[in-house]
């Protein structure tokens, strides 16, 4: 064989293994970080303790997750501090898409009550999908001497009753409702800071509270067997599944809150993870049976970028209010 033919095989050789490699590298690049996910287990954080709304709804997502992909999907409370315990450990988590976290409200107002924060709410995570809805009730006692709005205004005017109340901390949608109340009636509210919804109703209904503002997934049980009574709601008309609980609204008050619930990531999370999450969570919202379990919560999704948008108008929207009832942390 001559040296030129020689010279021509091996340059033919070099080629074929160059474009192998070259096929390998682009077999490489065509995958995911969601082809294998989920590996291993998940954890989703829910920033109060267990009983609330927040913690219905993430472990039935953990549960339905779970079933779909065969990982264990495991829910920790890390309540305190307005949510923002449990927030800032998933803001400083891996962005691998297996610690996630069950944001609320207090999410977007917790920036214009500090003046400085342990995370950016708006850098530092990466939204997935909207979870739920849900309007805020003001509750009392059965034995409390007021009804309705009318009549509490009337018991608060008169001097003749303490009117603490309890929520789910300072700069939640329990509290903002609440100061919101206080601001346009005048009343004399004092705030009790509890660390959950769940701790300052069962004060309530043991007599040791005189009225609480909670989501109506948290109540919605205990005013069905009497435990508690409601004195209004603050959804912007009567609410389907206790359509005998009269609006704050027409009852003379203008106020309107609703809580939201969100699912999130660690910002850098890889996108193609946040899709797929995404696409679950759609599935999971889209359950008739997901539905009758939290029919005190109006369950929805979005895509991602719905509610990245969403929560930088939330921030936008409650920094002027939250300045002008001059409420801070302690």
């Amino acid at each position: 064989m001559t040296s030129a033919v020689f010279i021509l095989i091996r340059r033919g050789v070099l080629l074929s293994a160059a474009l192998a490699l070259l096929g390998v590298v682009g077999i490489a690049s065509a995958q995911s970080p969601a082809d294998k996910y989920p590996e291993k287990s998940i954890k989703i954080v829910v920033p109060f303790p267990p009983g609330g709304s927040t913690d219905a709804l993430g472990r039935a997502i953990a549960q339905k997750m779970q079933e779909k992909w065969g990982q264990p999907v495991v829910v920790e409370n890390r309540p305190g501090a307005s949510t923002l315990i449990g927030s800032t450990a998933v803001a400083k988590a891996a962005p691998d898409g297996y610690t996630l976290i069950v944001s609320v409200s207090s999410h977007t107002t917790n920036p214009a009550m500090h003046s400085s924060m342990p995370f950016d709410t708006l850098k530092d995570f990466q939204p997935i999908s909207m979870l739920a809805r849900a309007p805020v009730l003001v509750v009392a006692n059965p034995n409390f001497p007021a009804n309705n709005i009318k009549e509490l205004i009337e018991l608060g005017r008169a001097g003749k009753v303490k009117l603490d109340y309890g929520s789910a901390g300072v700069g939640t949608m329990t509290h903002l409702t609440a100061e919101l109340i206080k601001k346009q009636t005048g009343l004399d509210l004092t705030h009790i800071l509890y660390k959950g919804g769940n701790p300052a109703m069962i004060d309530v209904m043991s007599g040791h509270l005189a009225l609480t503002f909670a989501t109506l997934g948290q109540v919605q049980p205990q005013i069905k067997s009497g435990r508690l009574k409601a004195l209004g709601i603050s959804s912007d008309t009567r609410y389907a599944s206790v359509s005998d609980i009269p609006t704050l609204k027409e009852q003379g008050l203008d106020v309107v809150t609703i809580e939201w619930f969100g699912l999130l990531a660690p910002a850098a999370t890889p996108p193609s993870i946040i899709a797929k999450l995404n696409a679950e969570v759609k599935q999971i919202m889209a359950n008739p049976e997901l539905g009758d379990r939290l029919a005190s919560i109006e369950l929805v999704s979005s895509s991602a970028e719905f509610l990245e948008k969403f929560i930088q108008t939330e921030v936008n929207r409650w920094e002027p209010v939250i300045k002008e009832l001059n409420i801070k942390t302690n």
